[in-house]
């Protein structure tokens, strides 16, 4: 299973981490899989171009965003990747669990 964790400060968006793999099928042909890492190479590069943020962690099955100065920009793009992720989790509830906290 895909494990995501969202961390908040004052209501900003602080870190996302994303965690396991959602073995829904064969390494290669998995689509969940294939959908959370598309997630998050569009939020890795969006910190990285529109925010110039770049505390992030790309490995395989596990992706870390860490915001450095959370501010009302980063949390637009960390909140349209969280909206992303959710509607992902809704169709793939068995592969895919995000938790805020």
């Amino acid at each position: 299973m895909i494990h995501v964790r969202v961390v908040r400060k004052n209501h900003l968006i602080q870190s996302i981490t994303v965690t396991g793999h959602a073995d829904s099928d064969v390494y290669g042909h998995d689509l969940v899989c294939a959908i959370v890492s598309g997630i998050m190479t569009g939020l890795c590069n969006a910190m990285d171009q529109l925010a110039h943020e770049d505390n992030m962690i790309v490995d395989e099955g596990h992706v870390e965003i860490h915001v450095t100065h959370p501010n009302e920009k980063t949390d637009l793009i960390l909140e349209t990747g969280l909206i992303q992720l959710k509607t992902a989790e809704e169709v793939n509830q068995d592969y895919l669990k995000v938790t805020e906290v």
